[in-house]
């Protein structure tokens, strides 16, 4: 019965986020922050609908599904944080291209070295990790939605407007939830292993609470 809520958490979280991707992408007036923003939601998104797919019964395809489903949230993390980059200076290339380094090294560390084996928990199939690799890829992830978190922040101080600004402030606190949920499921996992999905859960919320945000 457990697996239910790491399925459910997951499918939720899937559906508000490729929403919310295909919303931006179909509205008027779109400049290049609602096509990061879109970028970022639709990775996100196909980070949780992997997830689900995780609780299958061949201990084969999670292990292949879960390469995937990580690599996912490390592209989510860079889009994010281009986003919230161009709400302060605009786009910029050398930046652009600077910052995808980290991910193409995270990608490349989720394939290759970072995961030790599968094992069946109460959620599901749950990733065993070299412990250096996972807070290697914490540390990217936390730090790429920090950051964006941080000059949401700044641009939040700098508004006027009204509307913006409580746009601004629901998306500060999705991301906020999102960097506290991360950073409560490196402790787990080292120190317990997977007793709950936190990841999925904190981006359902997220997913939740950014809809709210781009709705207004």
């Amino acid at each position: 019965m457990k697996e239910i809520f790491g399925i459910a958490f997951s499918l939720g979280g899937a559906i508000i986020f490729f929403s919310l991707s295909l919303y931006i992408i179909f509205r008027k007036n779109k400049d290049y922050s609602h096509y990061f923003f879109s970028l970022f939601a639709f990775f996100a998104g196909l980070s949780e609908i992997l997830a689900f797919f995780e609780f299958t019964n061949s201990k084969e395809i999670a292990y292949t599904l879960l390469k995937f489903d990580l690599s996912s949230l490390a592209v989510g993390a860079y889009f994010y944080l281009l986003f919230s980059y161009y709400f302060r200076n605009g786009f910029n290339k050398k930046f652009a291209l600077i910052s995808i380094i980290p991910t193409v090294i995270v990608i490349f560390i989720v394939f290759l070295l970072m995961i030790k084996g599968m094992v069946m928990g109460p959620y599901g199939w749950a990733g065993v990790y070299y412990i250096q690799y996972h807070l290697i890829y914490g540390i990217y992830g936390i730090s790429y939605i920090t950051t964006g978190h941080l000059i949401l922040g700044w641009v939040y101080r700098e508004l006027r407007e009204d509307y913006l600004k409580k746009k601004i402030l629901l998306l500060v606190s999705g991301s906020g939830i999102t960097v506290l949920g991360s950073i409560i499921n490196i402790v787990v996992i080292i120190l317990i292993g997977r007793i709950f999905p936190i990841i999925e859960t904190s981006l359902m919320l997220t997913a939740f609470i950014f809809a709210i945000a781009i709705s207004k």
